[in-house]
């Protein structure tokens, strides 16, 4: 194992990110740190770092490097953004910062902050084509990203601070149609921004994230999850409507929002309400992942592609993370999807009229079925279905994460109650249901879950195939295999009573040579 440590110094904050990675690529961030600095500040009057600022800078930047010493860090890679790249002292600090740190700061072009942004995006979101924004405090990166690839980029000289500044944005707005008057007149020297309507903006950066918080938060949704969080244009301009009528204390109130943030966060929120309004974008998708995971994507990545898919990606990093083991969680999932599909007939709804991606739902469910047993064998299904919930898994909406932890935690002789656990109590309820097909496909994917596991009882991958037959009262599942499988099928009766009350059927076996 090895440590990975990225410095981010931005024009508001200095932040870094601790990465444990091995040599098969699977990596975890295993501490974040961030410091306000606000190195930016002040400086659109002469375009000089101010010393009060750059003292802040070195004392965040020694307390970092001191801690990579500390925990045996092996690469650091530190970058620098918008507050340094336009400084008209950006040698000296960096002088001053190699000097006492002993940190080479590398100082990236807009269009490189803006490409390690998308980095961070396309290796997280399975979204073809987007607007990517991020709101720095300097600047604005701005990425148009169609088939997966990059299109278009842009660093613009203006961020949160800027325009904070720029229009006195400090207590309540009194200069919006100013503030929208000049937004727009920047964006329209971009001919490719405009008429954009047909795909989502892309969110990345805690600016955006602390707005799909106070929404969030006002709304009482049920998930502490941002990355692809969803909010619609209307959404955003009720946000920044909101946050301009009140007083910087006010705005410190506001449920979602940082304090910390609360100071420039008029510009902020500002800035993408009137992207959305230029572009006519009407959806925002809020990105967890920004210029550091793009940072560590590049450092690991060799080929620099994209990732092919990034469930499948995030998926085998967790099990890796995890040191599951990867034959029998393959096996499972291949003899759960076989089962599953030969039983689509047994549901009341078809497969593809399902509002959600449903082989990808069940492939996450199989493939992480143990990855509880990290925690503690006993109950593993319950820590299944947190840890499936709050790891870094990709390339699934918030209903497709819900719906794939349940149907992982309902795999053991259906002990995962929809009642006993959290659709009452936490009311997820306004994610999926308590009733009717996202139930139906719990409970049930849930037993058929079982019986796959079941079935690779031995981790030996003695299975060779499954074959169901619907009859009127019973279903028969005919298990072809050349070695003894009693004990196999012996555990796999086991689920035949919750079987029987969910499909209403008797459930069979029959072992056939091969």
């Amino acid at each position: 194992m090895n440590k990975l440590a990225i410095m981010d110094i931005g024009s508001n904050s200095i932040k870094m990110i601790l990465v444990d990675y091995r040599r098969d690529k699977s990596f975890r961030i295993i501490d974040e740190l961030k410091e306000t600095v606000r190195l930016g500040e002040g400086m659109h009057k002469n375009s000089y770092l101010k010393e009060d600022r750059i003292q802040k800078a070195l004392q965040t930047l020694t307390l970092f490097k001191n801690l990579c010493d500390a925990v045996e860090v092996d690469e650091i890679i530190a970058v620098a953004t918008a507050a340094v790249r336009e400084a008209a002292n950006q040698q000296k600090f960096l002088d001053r910062v190699y000097k006492q740190t002993g940190l080479e700061i590398r100082v990236l072009a807009g269009k490189e902050e803006a490409y390690y942004d998308y980095k961070g995006v396309v290796n997280s979101f399975d979204l073809d084509s987007g607007l990517i924004m991020d709101v720095g405090g300097g600047s604005v990166e701005l990425v148009l990203m169609e088939d997966r690839m990059v299109k278009k980029s842009v660093s613009l000289p203006f961020g949160a601070l800027t325009i904070t500044e720029k229009f006195d944005l400090y207590d309540e707005n009194n200069r919006d149609k100013d503030i929208k008057k000049h937004l727009h007149q920047e964006f329209s020297k971009l001919e490719w921004l405009k008429n954009l309507k047909n795909i989502p903006l892309i969110g990345v950066g805690g600016t955006i994230r602390n707005i799909a918080k106070i929404w969030q938060r006002k709304n009482n949704y049920s998930l502490e999850i941002l990355h692809y969080y969803n909010l619609n244009a209307e959404n955003v301009n009720s946000v920044y409507k909101k946050v301009s009528k009140k007083s910087i204390e006010e705005r410190k109130e506001i449920p979602g929002l940082s304090s910390k943030r609360a100071d420039i966060f008029i510009g902020a929120s500002g800035l993408v309400n009137y992207l959305m309004d230029f572009t006519g974008i009407e959806n925002l998708i809020i990105s967890g992942k920004g210029i550091r995971e793009g940072l560590v994507y590049d450092f690991l990545l060799e080929d620099k592609l994209p990732v092919a898919d990034v469930l499948d990606y995030s998926i085998k990093n967790l099990l890796h993370n995890f040191d599951l083991n990867e034959k029998h969680a393959a096996r499972v999932n291949e003899l759960n999807k076989n089962i599953f599909y030969q039983l689509e007939s047994e549901f009341s709804f078809a497969f593809d009229e399902f509002p959600d991606r449903i082989s990808r739902i069940i492939k996450t469910a199989a493939l992480l079925h143990d990855v509880g047993t990290n925690i503690n064998y006993y109950d593993h299904h319950e820590h299944s279905f947190y840890v499936i919930l709050n790891a870094d898994l990709y390339g699934l909406t918030h209903r497709e994460l819900l719906l794939a932890a349940y149907i992982s935690a309902s795999h053991r002789h259906n002990k995962y109650s929809l009642h006993k656990y959290n659709l009452n109590r936490k009311s997820f309820k306004d994610i999926i249901s308590r009733k009717g097909n996202d139930k139906e496909l719990i409970r049930k994917s849930g037993i058929i879950l079982e019986i796959s596991e079941s079935l690779d009882l031995n981790r030996k991958g003695l299975v060779q195939r499954v074959e169901v037959e619907s009859k009127v009262d019973h279903i028969l599942f005919k298990v072809y295999s050349s070695y003894d499988l009693r004990l196999e099928i012996e555990d796999a009766r086991e689920a035949a009573d919750g079987f029987e009350s969910l499909f209403g059927k008797e459930l069979k076996f029959k072992l056939l040579d091969v």
